[in-house]
């Protein structure tokens, strides 16, 4: 079997992210994959339709649609068509958040029917394409991986304590996103200091980066989904100014929301 070549492509500034991208895609019929060394990213592959075999480790592992190979750096593996055709969607990934939060041993898992991986990957490779959208990618990335936890065993990067308090701070962030820093740490009971501290080591955000970045995915949902006004979905957002609002989109996304509502 011909040994397969890897070109990762991200920038310094992806780079930089916590969470990045470095190759993904969607091949309709997947090609042969010999990597004795295994590459130097994280990888997910996820079988859409058909099927395939993969062999990790020794072991051989048949994959139907639903299934999702995990493979961290370095980690020598193959992998073929099982039958007329594999349709796949890989993602290969890698940046300093991701050491500790979702780096365990090899495994395969079977996603739940309700669970959309190709929404969720079409999602990503749009951001992909765009060079603006760089925050907004690891962002996103984070979320998906965040969702994937669920389904693994992986090793906690914090204490239980830590990891319940950081589980009770994401959703009192997601009920509302005016909330302020010092409610999130008051409900938590412990010190601000303390909380961006363990939050940051959590995500690799600090926390009113990481309120920003959700700010910002809802943002984009509500200008290309609906025709609320811009300033209305500032409002929703809990921006007290339109301006200031417009300024950390563009900041975000690299473009104003008008600019982006009309395709920018």
């Amino acid at each position: 079997m011909k040994i397969s070549g890897y070109l990762p492509f991200a920038n310094l500034i992806e780079k930089n992210m916590p969470f990045y991208i470095a190759t993904i895609g969607n091949p309709k019929f997947q090609p042969p994959v010999h990597r004795p060394l295994g590459i130097e990213d994280y990888q997910l592959l996820y079988t859409e339709e058909g099927g395939g075999s993969c062999f990790i480790n020794g072991r051989t592992f048949e994959l139907c649609p639903g299934d999702i190979v995990y493979l961290p750096p370095n980690t020598a593996h193959e992998y073929f068509c099982g039958g007329d055709m594999w349709e796949t969607i890989y993602i290969t990934f890698n940046g300093s958040g991701v050491r500790g939060f979702f780096d365990f041993e090899p495994s395969v898992w079977r996603l739940p029917p309700d669970f959309d991986f190709k929404s969720e990957y079409a999602e990503l490779d749009k951001m992909k394409k765009n060079p603006h959208c760089f925050k907004d990618t690891s962002a996103a990335l984070y979320l998906l991986l965040l969702k994937l936890r669920e389904y693994t065993s992986p090793i906690p990067a914090l204490s239980g304590k830590s990891l319940h308090l950081m589980t009770l701070a994401l959703h009192c962030m997601s009920e509302s996103r005016s909330v302020s820093l010092g409610e999130i740490s008051d409900r938590l009971g412990i010190s601000e200091e303390h909380f961006c501290r363990i939050f940051k080591e959590y995500t690799g955000f600090r926390p009113f980066e990481y309120m920003n970045l959700m700010k910002m995915q809802k943002a984009r949902e509500l200008l290309k989904n609906t025709k609320l006004p811009i300033g209305e979905i500032s409002d929703r957002l809990g921006y007290d100014s339109h301006s200031y609002f417009s300024m950390i989109f563009k900041r975000y996304i690299g473009i104003t929301p008008t600019e982006y509502r009309h395709g920018g």
